[in-house]
């Protein structure tokens, strides 16, 4: 057997060294794979170590040579030499046992015998000797002892060759490497604290005056995280204190991105001018550190000041200038009218921002009737988004016009789509309507249903490209498209109800959405229960209105009979307000082929007294 082979056998020696068990899985070392889920393992059949996930396998070779740097073979072979080249056999799997050493006794006697000398190495790199003694560092056998400690125990242990030419450079204690300094992440309150890649560099902030951890690996930057999401309090201000290089800035840039998804807070330390760590800089210029420190901190504190002011003025009391500036405004801001006189007069003056929804069996008239209050708006000088998911924008546009053609006119939308009104009078229809309100209405005929969020992010870009929040009319919530496909048909139109409202408030806008009843209802009249299988409708709308056929109720009635008449007599139902008229009733005529409701101020037989609104019991 050549010394290649014996030297590849060293491989259980090398994993024992660094604290990788030989009887099960372990974090991939592959430096490109992100190893969440341990999936590498010792194969002794070929003396290898595989990756059941990225499918990276390397020998002892492979390892040295990502551990020095070493990319040629005959380099990697030599180091092996100097590393295993004794002759003596690879120890087999059953000498390693997963005993946890006493590593806290053993610094301890480590630091019982410091030397005079050792303090010269550890200032040669700007550590004073009270630094030194608090933290239990100490040299052993050519190596300068790191400890990490947690909670008064010293949890593993970084070894330094004090020979810039030794290899290894470095040797960690067996198992995992912990985070050094987190016991300090744990008590900082809202104290700055940074956060540095290697022991040397923290040890170097904390020397300044700023409490420092340190990864002590790439692969801990993973575990920092989960801690901070772990955390029972708020953050505290985090220092950003990497290596000037490009794994510096990976680091720098995850962690900086993982802080601010959790609402927290983070700077930058600026390193003196040539220095590439702070443990470099404490060295060629300690004064420069503490000023960059100084500055950090400074920085740090003062976000939490501008922080803290933030959160008080959201206090109501931090809120008065802004409320009656909004009172201001909506004095200044007319009313919205509907175009019913007897509907203003329930809402108690008109359409103000927030949710409205109308709910109607089929046929009734709950896009007619949605359509007229837009138009209305429009002519107002209110501009109006209106996502019509069953209709074209002619369909649309059609209805509109044969609303104000004369009586007498055919003007049935499908005579203006199909055969067309005499060409002088449609042209005149048009521009009438275009003048008055054709310029204002937007319609978002969509060739599918957009989502609710879709919707939101419509409207806020009509508000950036003209300036006004738009009056927003969804025809009809149970045909949006659902922002989750997996959830039940309630449940998305659950989360569209609840975004409605949210746009209605973000815009300060009246936002009306037509729903369908559930089919249960289709006998019993309108009521909020009619709303009960749809979501959360009745519960998040501000106004809750319904269509019924006025003599729903009354003896002898004939839905087929009622629904053929022109006009159609029905009564819009208020079922809801939540700032004003809890209940009210609006008699309306609908000419179904004109596309035209009017107030019915026609005297009516009475419906029975259960009848007449759907209240809830």
């Amino acid at each position: 057997m050549d010394d290649k082979q014996q030297l590849r056998d060293q491989l259980p020696a090398w994993l024992h060294e660094h604290g990788y068990p030989l009887n099960r899985s372990f974090g991939c070392l592959n430096p490109a794979h992100e190893d969440r889920h341990p999936s590498m393992r010792y194969n002794p059949a070929n003396q290898t170590v595989h990756c059941f996930s990225c499918g990276a396998t390397y020998d002892l070779f492979d390892l040295i040579g990502q551990e020095e740097g070493l990319n040629a073979f005959p380099d990697r072979l030599a180091a092996a030499r100097r590393r295993y080249g004794n002759g003596k056999p690879a120890p087999g799997p059953s000498s390693y046992r997963e005993k946890e050493p006493d590593r806290t006794e053993f610094v301890r006697q480590g630091a019982a015998g410091r030397r005079a000398e050792d303090l010269t190495w550890f200032a040669a790199r700007g550590l004073s000797a009270d630094t030194v003694e608090r933290y239990g560092l100490f040299v052993r056998q050519g190596r300068a002892y790191l400890p990490v400690w947690q909670e008064g125990r010293c949890v593993s242990w970084c070894a330094r060759a004090l020979d810039p030419a030794a290899r290894p450079r470095y040797i960690n204690s067996p198992g995992p490497m912990g985070i050094w300094g987190l016991d300090s992440l744990l008590t900082a309150g809202q104290e700055p604290l940074a956060v540095c890649e290697g022991i040397f560099d923290a040890l170097s902030l904390e020397q300044c005056g700023l409490r420092a951890v340190a990864l002590c690996g790439a692969a801990n930057l993973g575990r920092l995280t989960a801690r901070l999401r772990g955390l029972n309090t708020p953050l505290p201000p985090l220092i950003l204190a990497g290596d000037g290089d490009e794994a510096g800035r990976r680091m720098a840039e995850q962690l900086a991105a993982e802080v601010e998804s959790l609402g927290g807070r983070w700077v930058a330390l600026t390193l003196p001018e040539g220095c590439k760590d702070p443990n470099e800089a404490l060295v060629r210029s300690p004064g420069a550190l503490r000023q960059a420190v100084e500055q950090a901190v400074r920085e740090a504190r003062e976000g939490c000041r501008r922080e803290q002011e933030q959160y008080e003025q959201a206090s109501l009391a931090g809120q008065a200038a802004e409320f009656l500036a909004y009172l201001d405004q909506s004095r200044r801001r007319p009313v919205l009218r509907s175009g019913f006189a007897g509907l203003d007069r329930l809402l108690g003056g008109g359409l103000f921002p927030g949710l409205y929804v109308l709910g109607a069996p089929s046929s009734l008239g709950k896009t007619t009737l949605l359509l007229q209050i837009a138009d209305t708006a429009a002519a107002a000088g209110r501009d109006v988004l209106f996502f019509s998911l069953e209709m074209s924008r002619w369909e649309l546009l059609a209805k509109s016009l044969s609303r104000r053609a004369g009586p007498g006119e055919d003007a049935a939308v499908r005579r203006i789509l199909q055969d067309g009104l005499d060409r002088p009078r449609l042209e005149a229809l048009l521009e009438s309507y275009n003048r008055e309100c054709g310029c204002r209405f937007f319609p978002m005929a969509c060739p599918t249903p957009p989502t609710p969020s879709q919707v939101a992010a419509a409207a806020r870009l009509h508000r950036e490209r003209r300036g006004s929040s738009p009056v927003v009319v969804v025809d009809y919530l149970q045909i949006l498209a659902p922002e989750d496909p997996r959830a039940s048909d309630k449940q998305n139109v659950d989360r569209a109800v609840l975004l409605l409202k949210g746009l209605s408030r973000d815009l300060d806008t009246p936002v009306l959405a037509a729903s369908s009843f559930n089919r249960e209802s289709y006998g019993r009249g309108a009521s909020m229960e009619a709303f009960k299988e749809s979501g959360a409708v009745e519960y998040a709308a501000d106004v809750l209105l319904a269509l019924q056929l006025s003599a729903f109720g009354r003896e002898g009635f004939d839905p087929d009979r009622e629904k053929a008449a022109d006009p159609r007599r029905v009564d819009l139902l208020l079922l809801k307000n939540r700032n004003g008229t809890p209940f009210g009733r609006l008699p309306l005529r609908f000419w179904a082929a004109a596309n035209r409701f009017e107030e019915d101020l026609s005297p009516a037989p009475t419906a029975p007294a259960a009848n007449r609104i759907g209240r809830r019991r």
